[in-house]
C-alpha cells in the first residue's frame, strides 16, 4: 500500500463545497466553551459535507484564531449561523421541519446504535457544553435524545469526539445506503 499524495485526493474547493449536495444535518452547539471544540466541528462537518452549525450562546464564531487552528479553513466551507439562545435556533429548526435530537444522557434517550433515521427527513443534532451538558430547557423542545453507550469509568465524551462519532452515524444511516 502507498500513502496518497495531497494531490491525488481530488478535493473540491471551498466554492464548490458550497454547492454541492449537503448530507440534510445540522449541528448546534449548545454553550461550547472550547474553541479548539468549534473548530473541530467545523472541520468534521467539512468532511461529511454537513449543512451548516448553529453556534448559540457562549460558543464562538469564525473568525477566531483557535477556531482556525483546528478547523484548518472549513469555517470557510461550513455554513454558520449565530443565535443568541439555543431555544431560538431549535424552534427556528423545528418551523423549518428538521428532527431535532439532543445527543445526551437521558430518561427514554434512544442508544446510537438503535438509531433508525428516514432518507427523506431533515436531522439535527444538539450538543452541549463541556461541563453541563445540554440545557434541560433546550431538551425540553427536542423530539428526543440520542446517547451515545459508553463501558469505562468516565460519563462523558469530548464534544469535538462526541460530533465525530454523531457524525459518522448520521452519514452511514443517511447517505452510505
Amino acid at each position: 500500500m502507498r500513502k496518497l499524495k495531497i494531490t491525488e485526493l481530488n478535493r473540491m474547493s471551498v466554492e464548490e463545497f458550497h454547492h454541492a449536495e449537503k448530507l440534510p444535518l445540522i449541528v448546534v452547539l449548545d454553550q461550547v466553551r472550547s474553541l479548539h471544540n468549534v473548530g473541530s466541528v467545523f472541520r468534521t462537518s467539512d468532511a461529511f459535507r454537513l449543512d451548516s452549525i448553529y453556534l448559540c450562546g457562549i460558543t464562538a464564531t469564525p473568525p477566531q484564531p483557535e477556531i482556525h487552528k483546528t478547523a484548518l479553513g472549513a469555517e470557510d466551507a461550513v455554513a454558520w449561523k449565530y443565535f443568541e439562545r439555543t431555544q431560538d435556533a431549535v424552534a427556528f429548526l423545528k418551523a423549518e421541519g428538521y428532527e431535532v435530537l439532543a445527543v445526551e444522557q437521558a430518561e427514554g434517550s434512544t442508544m446510537l446504535q438503535h438509531l433508525q433515521l428516514q432518507s427523506d427527513k431533515k436531522y439535527a443534532i444538539v450538543l452541549g457544553n463541556e461541563v453541563k451538558g445540554v440545557q434541560q430547557e433546550v431538551i425540553d423542545m427536542c423530539d428526543g435524545c440520542v446517547e451515545i453507550p459508553q463501558f469505562g469509568t468516565k460519563h462523558s465524551l469530548n464534544v469535538s469526539v462526541t460530533a465525530g462519532i454523531l457524525i459518522w452515524e448520521f452519514a452511514r444511516l443517511l447517505k452510505m445506503r
